[in-house]
Formats: structure tokens, sequence, C-alpha cells
């Protein structure tokens, strides 16, 4: 059985179209049940949501209310643990233990993570950059401007670290499976681990835009060690690799074949579901799969599947 609530990445139509409130069924379907429907056109100013109604829906909702944007705004303060976000996310979490648990004899078993807004939470960026992605603002908050490691900003989404540890306590290897290139893979992984953990000097804090703030190690436990057929990485964190770099594995029909053949990027449902088939076919059994958004989930190869909340973006 899956479940499925929330919506990436064009921050107008998702403020737009992801906060409660919407007026027709169409509109409640795509905030809450279904990936949304893109094509969708309102036929009135009543069945959308007022953008900066929906900004402060959202910051309510993350208890961060009032919440100045921008690059001297409320950004480095701290997640609010108390916020419905955290409430809602410890649900989700507090679900998928109860069903690891559950299936706690299954041998060989196996789950899998996404990283942003899974396991690490954007919410610092999203109120620094107004939800307005910017590849070279956003590789900063990852930790890794060029080819230097600066430190990361992101901290453990709300009882999702506990999880992860029950899991592997449980004997479940663990796996990530993230849309960040290969070229931020060392950086991923110092924040969902340890600086030391990833090949790199302990850094203490991150100076960026007028704030320091501490620099975060989530602390989750190294992933299973396998082989992900490119960029030589073997520490069972799986980043999208680069045009023209994509593993056999990935090069089938069901999966990346056509976006191979064309020298184009592979769509993040044939990514990520072609990647847990190679995980499955190396002897694991995925028992879950953990993500925010619809495209982290679809596509099998996973026993259930567990939707994040995640109202700020996205990515089909």
């Amino acid at each position: 059985m899956k479940r499925f609530e929330g919506l990436r990445r064009s921050p107008w139509l998702v403020l737009v179209l992801v906060v409660a409130g919407l007026a027709t069924a169409a509109a409640v379907a795509v905030a809450g049940l279904q990936p949304a429907n893109l094509a969708y056109t309102p036929n009135s100013e009543g069945q959308v949501t007022n953008i900066d109604v929906a900004r402060a829906w959202i910051k309510n909702y993350y208890g961060a209310s009032g919440a100045a944007t921008g690059a001297s705004g409320g950004w480095s303060t701290d997640l609010n643990l108390d916020s419905n976000y955290a409430k809602e996310a410890c649900s989700v979490a507090n679900e998928g233990t109860n069903w690891l648990e559950a299936r706690s004899k299954v041998k060989n078993r196996a789950i899998v993570l996404d990283v942003d807004d899974t396991t690490l939470t954007t919410w610092n960026y999203e109120l620094f950059s107004n939800w307005d992605y910017n590849p070279s603002t956003n590789a900063v908050f990852v930790g890794l401007t060029g080819t230097t490691f600066t430190g990361n900003m992101f901290p453990a989404t709300p009882c999702m670290l506990d999880m992860v540890k029950a899991a592997k306590n449980m004997g479940y290897e663990v796996f990530w499976i993230t849309g960040r290139g290969d070229s931020q893979h060392n950086a991923t992984i110092a924040n969902l681990v340890s600086d030391t953990a990833a090949g790199f000097p302990e850094i203490t804090d991150v100076t960026y835009s007028g704030a320091t703030v501490p620099e975060i190690d989530a602390g989750y436990p190294m992933p299973t060690a396998i082989d992900t057929g490119h960029g030589g990485f073997t520490d069972g964190l799986f980043t999208k690799p680069s045009v023209g770099s994509y593993p056999a594995y990935l090069d089938k029909p069901e999966f990346c074949a056509a976006a191979i053949a064309t020298s184009k990027s592979c769509g993040t449902i044939a990514y990520k579901s072609g990647t847990r088939a190679y995980i499955e076919s190396e002897g694991y059994d995925i028992v879950a799969d953990f993500g925010d958004q619809f495209s982290d989930l679809e596509g099998g190869y996973a026993d259930k599947t567990f939707k994040m909340p995640n109202p700020n973006y996205y990515l089909p």
C-alpha cells in the first residue's frame, strides 16, 4: 500500500498549488492525494491561493510565523521542532518504524531514503531564497562551493534520525538515493553522517551572508557499502551521475535507455526506480522507501512507500 501526500521546484507553482484550502476538488487532489496535475488551469482567482498568503501559511506550518525571508532574514534560526511540520514528519517516521518492526524478519532487508526534505530539511534555504531556487546559493547550504568543502547547513528531518538508527539496530541495510549530482556526493555524505566519515577535516562553524551557524553533522549511520557503478563511489549513497556517465544498470528500456541514447538527463522516476532495481538485484529486499516527492516513490521496487511532508517545491 502506498502513502501519498504533498508536492518541488517551481516556486510560484508550488506556493499556489500546495497549500491547503484550494477551492475545487481537482485542486484538493493536487495538494493531497496524488502527484500534481501541472496542466490544471484555474477558472477563477478563487481557485488559486494568493502567493503572499501561501508563504505566510507555510511559515506558520514550520513554526516560523513572521520570519523574514532573504539573505538577511531568519534563515539561520534553528528548525522549530514543536511545529506542525515537525509533528507531521514525526508521524510518518513513527509509522515507518512500526512497519519496519513488523517486517524485521525479512531476509536481506533494506530501506532506501531520499536526502532533501526526507532525511535533511532544507527549510532554512527556502527562507534564505524566498522559495526561489538558485544552484549557486543552494550549493553553499549543501556544503560544497566549486571544489571546496565549506560545511553543511541542513539539519536532520525531525524523528528521521531515530527511525534510521532503529532500522539499523533491527538489521536493516541502509541506502540513500538523491537527485543531487555526483559533484555533491562527498558534501552530502558529510552532512548525513559526519565530516570525518566523508574524509574531510572536522568543521565547526559556517559563516555566510553575515550569519555564523554551527556546521551540521546529522549523525545518521553510515549507509551499506555498495558499488554505485559510477564516480568510484561505494559508500551506499547514490548521487545522480552526469549525462554520459550513467551506469549500465540504468541503460534499460524501462529506466534511462531512451535518455542515454539521446544524451539527455534521465528523469527522476526512471533514475530512482532503476537504482532501486539495481539494489534489489544485488540481493536486497527493499522493505520501505522514504521520500518527500512522488517521484522518489513511484516506479516500484519497494514493498511500501512513505511520503514525507514538503509544501515547498515539486519535482516531477
